[in-house]
């Protein structure tokens, strides 16, 4: 792998940690990790350290990875959170970097943003990347449980006690409920801390259930609805999980929305280096 650069930029005014790794045609990553959305996730979670995915795409593409904001050392912003405002942030990110267009590739959550990104910017998008995409009724019940568990922290406790909590903590919602969305975030941002801190409880509650509903608001996969999801007219390819995560069923309702799109129809078993290379092989040179 050719030289790391880790910088942390300003972008749509959040506080973002990247990293630009390999050599080639830029390529955006929407980070898996779901509520812990690191660049490290696409070296060291599940079936991206199974197969090692960064060997193959840093001698391919100069990689764009981030911190995905409210996640890692990226900041934040007291609003209600969207798989487009997440896009958004993934194109000023972009944009800071001097780049005109890009792949894009999204993991596990990162497939809503990724594929959001696509719909939002098509003139931007070269090809569409998705890796194991979230979904499916357990996944959107999981969620329901992780917002509501803060919802009652807080409703308990109030969001002064939150912020002195996410403070002493040194992980965010995806280990710990009762932190909120916002919680890992308030550790390396002063001014969403601030936001918080001036925030009428009330009205932070409404953008945590306006949040989850803009996110988890269906049993197929997050992200674009159908009629949006068939405006994608860029190359796609699917590689689909398999557990209660990452449903199958998820990944099959992507494909079926996508008039352009080639999907890995192969069991998480036999999921190997060999198998996806030849497959994105496939995929980037047609």
């Amino acid at each position: 792998m050719t030289k790391i650069t880790t910088q942390m930029l300003d972008a749509d005014g959040i506080p973002t940690r990247v990293s630009v790794i390999g050599k080639g045609e830029p390529l955006l990553m929407f980070s898996p990790g779901g509520f812990d959305a690191t660049l490290e996730k696409w070296t060291d979670l599940g079936i991206y350290k199974k197969i090692d995915i960064m060997s193959y795409l840093a001698d391919r593409f100069t990689c764009i990875l981030f911190d995905r904001r409210e996640c890692g050392k990226s900041g934040g912003r007291l609003e209600i959170l969207d798989f487009a405002g997440m896009a958004r942030h993934g194109n000023a990110v972009l944009e800071q970097l001097g780049q005109r267009s890009a792949h894009v590739i999204g993991g596990c959550l990162g497939c809503a943003p990724a594929s959001e990104f696509a719909r939002l910017y098509p003139n931007l998008t070269t090809s569409l990347n998705l890796v194991w995409p979230v979904g499916g009724a357990r996944y959107r019940i999981r969620n329901f449980g992780r917002f509501s568990t803060h919802l009652a922290w807080v409703s308990e406790h109030g969001t002064g006690a939150l912020i002195e909590k996410a403070l002493g903590s040194e992980v965010g919602f995806a280990k710990d409920s009762t932190l909120g969305p916002w919680g890992g975030s308030l550790r390396v941002d002063e001014g969403l801390s601030e936001s918080l801190r001036t925030c009428d409880e009330a009205a932070y509650g409404r953008l945590v259930q306006a949040s989850y509903r803009a996110m988890f608001d269906c049993d197929s996969a997050p992200g674009p609805r159908p009629e949006e999801l068939m405006q994608i007219a860029r190359p796609v390819c699917i590689l689909p999980g398999a557990d209660e995560s990452h449903a199958r069923s998820a990944a099959h309702f992507v494909k079926e929305c996508l008039s352009d799109s080639r999907f890995l129809d192969l069991p998480i078993d036999a999921q190997n280096s060999d198998s996806v290379f030849t497959f994105f092989d496939d995929f980037y040179r047609a």
